[in-house]
């Protein structure tokens, strides 16, 4: 346990410490939403939360799949099975890539519901210190199957494609996820999809907390299924490494 903590503190010491991986994961969900809230500031809103809730759930998607390219990397320079030479578990490693992942993806949702609270977005919002908590709160628990997808990601596809594999995932969670385009907008056909995408689901928790209403059964059915299904491959993933 002593070696597994020690592991992730140095991963996380590690990634929190890349002025680059800030600047992306942390940075660009705020700068888009700023610019967007001073484009479009007086555009009237399609939901609650509108502006705000898309892109604190694209940056979520973003800091979600990021332990699938790391994750590939490092299985395709055989540090995964260097491990194994080692005191310290492969599933340790593993394990600390995920919950660095969940690191990240808490404040990239905090700092764009922060840029809401402080600027004004617009949109009518008027949201209590506890709701602001549980928005980001519940946000954050709804990014743990995108994190899971992308642990599948770097578990299957070694080195550059394990990075081509995290882009089409963005862009398909991005784009047809219902982050910026809402289901009701998009042919029957897509927006069927986009209403099974686990990116769709935390745009309803958050939609949800800032209208006021309870969570959609629908959007928590979604992310349960995409946490069990997706932990479930990432798991056999990680038998095949350890086999070889």
């Amino acid at each position: 346990m002593t070696r597994s903590l020690t592991y992730l503190w140095l991963e996380a010491k590690r990634q929190w410490r890349n002025r680059e991986i800030l600047i992306f994961r942390l940075g660009l969900p705020t700068a888009i939403y700023l610019i967007l809230n001073a484009a479009n500031g007086d555009t009237p809103p399609t939901s609650p939360g509108g502006r705000m809730v898309a892109i604190a759930a694209l940056g979520a998607v973003i800091s979600g799949l990021a332990a699938g390219p790391t994750l590939g990397e490092e299985r395709a320079n055989g540090w995964l099975r260097h491990l194994r030479t080692t005191p310290l578990r492969p599933s340790a490693a593993v394990a600390a890539k995920i919950m660095v992942a969940m690191s990240f993806a808490l404040p990239a949702i905090a700092l764009v519901a922060a840029a809401a609270g402080l600027v004004g977005d617009g949109e009518g919002l008027a949201l209590g210190w506890a709701q602001w908590i549980q928005l980001v709160g519940l946000m954050w628990l709804a990014t743990t199957p995108i994190t899971a997808i992308g642990a599948l990601i770097g578990l299957t596809f070694g080195g550059e494609a394990a990075q081509g594999a995290t882009t089409l995932a963005f862009v398909v969670l991005w784009l047809a996820g219902g982050i910026f385009t809402p289901p009701s907008q998009m042919p029957d056909a897509l927006a069927a999809v986009a209403r099974i995408l686990p990116s769709y689901g935390v745009v309803q928790v958050g939609e949800g907390v800032a209208g006021g209403a309870s969570l959609a059964a629908s959007a928590v059915a979604v992310l349960a299924a995409w946490t069990v299904g997706a932990g479930a491959l990432a798991a056999l993933a990680w038998r095949r490494v350890v086999a070889r």
